[in-house]
């Protein structure tokens, strides 16, 4: 298998130039990880407040409109961006890294066209509303409200993923922490608050349900504006160091020609995680699909933390793969695994432990049997999820946008088969294991092509290390005290393992922060 992609410039260094590189992305990346991963807390807490809000606040089917209603946005959304923001952050630090004139070139080649396509999509989804609600057999005129509600902001959704993703290229992530993960989530928890707090009462008339998706959907627009001032500060202020002539000029057919596959794997990868919504909501009702969207919200915890330490590698990968550099980005690839396991085990561990507590936060109605098996089938998806790092960041800053594109395609073949087949008799359980057999789908085949072409695996000391000690704390000592008493014990037997947890990793730090020699 070729090991060389068009689109990779081949720049000869030295060996200790190689180390210095890899030391100081490694530093550079646990700087942006750091500050993502603050971000992600933020954003995985406050998306979990927003869930508890309206499936707490407006009942089962109403909360159920929304879901689905905003799943819908987020699909569209996916598809109006084009894959611009990986292309932003790919190209953005290509140019800086080989071509600085083409900055320009680049940064219009992407936003032009996702800026008219979320336009045109927009009215589209706004005239066929209705042709939608009628595919949901308990929707109806408020459902179509807030569809033609959503669709006003969805440019606004789109211009903040794609400016954001063009800072993320200068290699800063304080304008996606700030803005996107503190910003927009902290302000969509307040306006949903004072919806759901003073429209719940009419929550099932059109006006009231309107409104609560205009309050979770009108942060987007000051986000959108608050990331162009950004970017043309950072446009304005950082000045690439010189580098070496480019081998081939950036233009906007290769940027395109890169970001193409992505923005077709790009909306595959969106509608992987939130068709499954929809489709329980258009065959089992409106309240079988809160009640399954609360049972997996847990799991965007654990995709903020992996997105946030993708995000802070992102760049550097790009650079480091356009110059052939394979043993920095193996570097980057295994240390970044291991902080991810270790981040995000513990909490998709206690979720499964504590699944009927879990549940009982959202409202009594939302404890049953089916929801807690869900729950434990999407930690179990989500644990070797996990474990496989940040491959698809890897694959993409490879420069093998076609290989992800294959990947994610099958996938979502896979999930949707699964899904259409087991809903109708398992119902929501169903959905779950569609989802957790896709998750699987979608990072076996790309681990497996990154180690064929490029040798680039994510299993080094620190994973192996972080692997150990979640399990441990997480996994062994709650199994004990499971047969020893009920939640009380459990709760107990949690906090003495974050304690524990805490304490191993801080004297496995070397392990973990650096990687094994080469």
């Amino acid at each position: 298998m070729a090991r060389h992609d068009p689109v990779v410039a081949q720049v000869s260094v030295s060996a200790p130039q190689l180390r210095t590189l890899r030391d100081r992305a490694l530093r550079g990346t646990a700087r942006g990880g750091l500050l993502n991963l603050f971000g992600a807390a933020v954003a995985g807490a406050g998306g979990l407040a927003i869930t508890w809000l309206v499936a707490f606040g407006l009942g089962p089917q109403a909360a159920g409109q929304f879901f689905a209603a905003t799943s819908a946005f987020l699909i569209a959304t996916a598809v109006a961006r084009l894959g611009t923001p990986t292309g932003l952050v790919y190209w953005v630090a290509r140019c800086r890294a080989h071509d600085p004139s083409g900055l320009d070139t680049v940064l219009r080649a992407g936003l032009v066209p996702a800026t008219v396509a979320s336009l045109l999509i927009a009215v589209v989804a706004f005239a066929w509303a209705p042709q939608l609600s009628l595919w949901h057999e308990d929707g109806g005129p408020q459902f179509v409200a807030m569809l033609r509600a959503l669709a006003v902001f969805l440019p606004a959704a789109v211009a903040m993923e794609a400016l954001l993703a063009a800072t993320r290229g200068f290699q800063r992530m304080r304008a996606t922490v700030a803005i996107e993960k503190l910003g927009r989530t902290v302000a969509q928890l307040g306006l949903l608050w004072v919806a759901v707090s003073w429209l719940s009462g009419f929550s099932d008339q059109q006006g009231g349900i309107t409104a609560v998706a205009v309050a979770w959907a009108l942060p987007y627009l000051p986000a959108a504006v608050m990331a162009g001032l950004w970017l043309r500060r950072l446009r304005a202020t950082r000045v690439p160091a010189a580098v070496e002539p480019p081998d081939l000029p950036t233009t906007a057919r290769r940027f395109w020609a890169y970001t193409t596959p992505r923005a077709i794997a790009g909306a595959a990868h969106l509608i992987l995680q939130r068709m499954d919504i929809l489709l329980v909501a258009g065959m089992l009702g409106f309240t079988e699909a809160a009640l399954y969207t609360v049972a997996t919200r847990f799991v965007t915890v654990a995709q903020l933390t992996s997105g946030a330490i993708g995000s802070a590698v992102q760049p550097r990968l790009a650079t480091s793969m356009s110059a052939a550099d394979y043993d920095t980005a193996k570097s980057l690839y295994q240390v970044t695994t291991g902080w991810i396991v270790i981040s995000s085990w513990p909490i998709l561990l206690s979720v499964g432990w504590l699944a009927p507590q879990y549940l009982g936060v959202f409202g009594s109605e939302y404890v049953t049997t089916a929801g807690v098996t869900v729950v434990w089938l999407l930690v179990a998806g989500m644990l070797s999820a996990t474990v496989c790092g940040v491959v698809d960041s890897v694959l993409v800053m490879a420069g093998r946008t076609g290989w992800q594109l294959y990947n994610v395609v099958v996938a979502l073949a896979v999930n949707l088969g699964l899904n259409l087949w087991l809903i109708p008799s398992q119902g929501i359980v169903g959905a779950a294991i569609a989802w957790a057999v896709s998750l699987a789908v979608n990072n076996v085949i790309p681990l497996a092509l990154l180690n064929g072409g490029f040798r680039l695996h994510p299993i080094g000391n620190g994973t192996v290390t972080a692997i150990g000690l979640t399990v441990g704390w997480f996994g062994v000592l709650p199994a004990l005290a499971s047969a020893m008493g009920g939640p009380g014990v459990m709760v107990a037997a949690l906090s003495i393992g974050g304690i524990g947890l805490v304490a191993s990793a801080w004297r496995s730090r070397n392990t973990l922060l650096r990687p094994a020699r080469q």
